[in-house]
């Protein structure tokens, strides 16, 4: 009897002893951020002026973990120093950080088998990756976890979602899913969306169940909560490469293995990745913003102060007379900001030097950058000791990677990715004749250093979700965000306009936007199928229904769609202006009956008009064959000659000197043949009389 007794205390004692472990993948597998990842580990970016490995870290202490593996591979040695000199390995840690390091890694199902071969995990663990800000309460999802688990062992992960609409901004369109849950929040549907525009689910989905979720309002935050099974699959199927093929190889092969996934969806909290350079911009606003609380600037560092429209200052800092922080804008320790200079919504970090008279709009300053006078940066990152000599301007998208030096008055195009480091030309090549090659002196200037990075082209579906995105990307496109004309003289062109985006105003909203996607993408199927053009105006038709837009907006949006799709067919080649002409007559000529359909009346015929002309002002190309597309419609009885005319007399009203310009030129373009019209219209009539 007493050695029965004994047995059971000793099980409740390993019950309640049980460790919660965790398990951070540090390597990202891609370059997202090159050029940078080749001198330092996307976990030890700074974001908000602390790595985000901290992020990740402090986001599992708090929920309670008590032994963390972080998994490194590319630059292993710099997490492994970066995490020894830490806090987290001082005496009073409430959390044990082991790294495991390995080179021969090349995806996260490579790093969890390698795990699972030194056999650390010793029963349900939390797998997140190390690029993840989070304040979500994880231990009660743990608890939900083992309890389903414990009912039911084919339970083997449960994934953590959060509520973000289509078009939020820490939800990155590359990662776009849709998925569908039963009651239970079991998953039995997930696909990915990339450039889908229909999707499909099996009858029997529908008839198996009697309630049943369909969610494409859920941002993946990247967090499983697993069970010791999901090692063991990652083991046992050597193409489970990442997180989406072993939920698709689940899901598969549920019927056989009997294995489920189920979801978690947080009503509160924050939680995002920096997976990407727009998703590090939104992370990096929302901490400024405190939209991650308590993780805050002032918070993960007692040396900020904060202060009203989100301004973080270190107590050491130095700002000279005039200099204006507007909003969103920290500041690190020893750092000095010169006269009259201007900062909006940028991190600058610590020991940096920032001459008089410069802008920083939207630009991520590292540790010990120095920028001379009169510069003007924008939608930028610069390493740890970049240096800006005076007048140098930098536009948006550019990276400056580690001691990259930019000469005078040098003006740096827009996505310019620079590196202090040579780049071979190819995997033989040895740094002798790396460095044969010379620094880009028409780049970075006489004075400069720097090499141009260019990112790979990517060769398939795959290796495009992993290619690099702009920091400053938006969901709206350049031609968005300055659409149309403001008011005509004549009230009934004031009529025609009334849905037509406005140039000059606010960007059109998100359904717009994915409207518009949604007519490319389908015009470019229809033209590869060769659907039939009733179908196609029928799916165009169904678009307009889905995202509740206006008729003018539709006619708008089209006609931009099919003006875009020879540059698209061509790309990456460059259209010259007769190979343009040449595909748009072929393509206007096929779908005349489209065309015909939506432009029937004067008021259509002029939104058709407005999408021309503003398209040719961002498209050089397009501007030089204006005329002849002009006459290619009304050859087609797409537009009427009175429509035309109304048009070239009645520019829209605006105070804009440089809109004007562009009015008169485009106006300029089509004089022949409006005078000919005009001289056909005399002729008639005088026929006639």
């Amino acid at each position: 009897m007493s050695g029965k007794k004994s047995k059971g205390k000793s099980e409740n004692l390993l019950e309640q002893e049980e460790v919660l472990q965790a398990l951070v993948i540090a390597d990202s597998f891609n370059e997202q951020f090159a050029p940078i990842t080749r001198e330092r580990p996307r976990a030890l970016i700074p974001l908000v002026n602390t790595p985000l490995i901290d992020y990740t870290i402090e986001c599992l202490a708090t929920a309670g973990i008590q032994e963390v593996f972080v998994f490194c591979c590319a630059h292993a040695d710099q997490i492994k120093s970066h995490l020894e000199s830490s806090k987290w390995n001082a005496k009073t840690s409430p959390v044990l950080i082991t790294p495991i390091l390995s080179e021969g890694c090349h995806s996260t199902g490579d790093a969890l088998r390698e795990i699972e071969r030194k056999s650390l995990l010793r029963g349900h663990f939390v797998l997140v990756t190390g690029d993840l800000v989070c304040n979500m309460q994880l231990k009660p999802l743990i608890e939900i976890h083992k309890n389903r688990y414990q009912k039911n062992k084919s339970s083997v992960m449960t994934l953590v979602y959060k509520q973000a609409c289509p078009g939020h901004r820490t939800r990155s369109a590359v990662d776009d899913f849709l998925i569908a849950a039963d009651k239970e929040q079991r998953l039995l549907s997930y696909q990915k969306i990339k450039d889908k525009s229909r999707i499909r689910f099996p009858l029997e989905l529908f008839q198996e169940n009697s309630e049943l979720q369909v969610r494409f309002d859920l941002l993946d935050c990247h967090v499983g909560i697993c069970s010791p099974r999901v090692m063991e699959l990652f083991v046992d199927n050597f193409d489970y490469q990442t997180q989406d093929d072993f939920i698709r190889g689940v899901l598969v092969n549920e019927e056989i293995e009997g294995n489920m996934l189920h979801i978690h969806i947080l009503d509160k909290g924050y939680a995002a990745r920096s997976s990407n350079l727009p998703m590090y911009d939104a992370v990096s606003k929302d901490v400024i913003r405190r939209w991650a609380y308590p993780v805050v600037p002032d918070n993960l560092s007692d040396c900020y102060s904060y202060r009203r429209h989100n301004i973080y200052l270190s107590k050491d800092i130095t700002l000279e007379s005039g200099s204006k922080l507007e909003e969103d804008v920290v500041i690190g320790q020893g750092t000095l900001i010169g006269n009259n200079t201007i900062i909006s919504h940028s991190v600058i970090g610590n020991n940096c030097k920032i001459g008089e008279n410069v802008v920083l709009e939207n630009v991520y300053v590292w540790n010990n950058v120095t920028i001379d006078s009169n510069c003007k940066v924008k939608w930028a990152m610069l390493c740890d000791g970049v240096h800006l000599s005076s007048g140098v301007t930098v536009e948006s998208g550019s990276i400056l990677s580690f001691g990259v030096k930019i000469g005078c008055n040098v003006s740096l195009p827009a996505e310019t990715f620079l590196t202090s480091k040579p780049i071979p030309s190819s995997a033989d090549d040895d740094e002798d004749d790396e460095a044969s090659r010379g620094i880009d002196r028409n780049v970075v200037g006489e004075d400069g250093l720097g090499y141009v990075w260019t990112p790979p082209v990517p060769e398939d579906d795959e290796e495009l979700d992993l290619c690099q995105q702009v920091l400053g990307l938006t969901i709206t496109s350049p031609e968005m965000e300055e659409e149309s004309s403001s008011e005509d003289e004549s009230d009934e062109f004031e009529e025609a306009e009334e849905d037509i985006p406005q140039r000059g105003a606010t960007p059109p909203p998100n359904d717009v936007i994915l409207f518009y996607n949604e007519v490319v993408e389908t015009l470019q199927r229809a033209s590869e199928e060769n659907v039939n053009l009733e179908n196609l105006v029928l799916e165009i038709n169904s678009s307009k229904f889905a995202y509740n837009i206006s008729m003018r907006e539709l006619n708008y949006h089209v006609f931009k769609g099919i003006l875009e799709m020879p540059h698209m067919r061509a790309k990456p080649q460059v259209l010259s202006a007769q190979q343009l002409l040449l595909e748009l007559k072929k393509l206007l000529t096929k779908i005349v009956i489209l065309l015909r359909n939506y432009y029937k009346s004067g008021e259509s015929q002029l939104d058709c008009l407005t999408s021309l002309e503003d398209y040719c002002h961002k498209c050089s190309t397009t501007l030089a064959v204006f005329p002849k597309v002009l006459h290619i419609l009304y050859e087609l009885d797409v537009l009427s000659e009175e429509v035309i005319l109304r048009w070239h007399k009645n520019p829209a009203n605006t105070d804009d000197a440089e809109v004007k310009s562009q009015q008169q030129n485009i106006r300029k373009q089509a004089n022949a043949f409006v005078t000919w019209l005009e001289e056909a219209e005399e002729e008639s009539d005088s026929e006639e009389d």
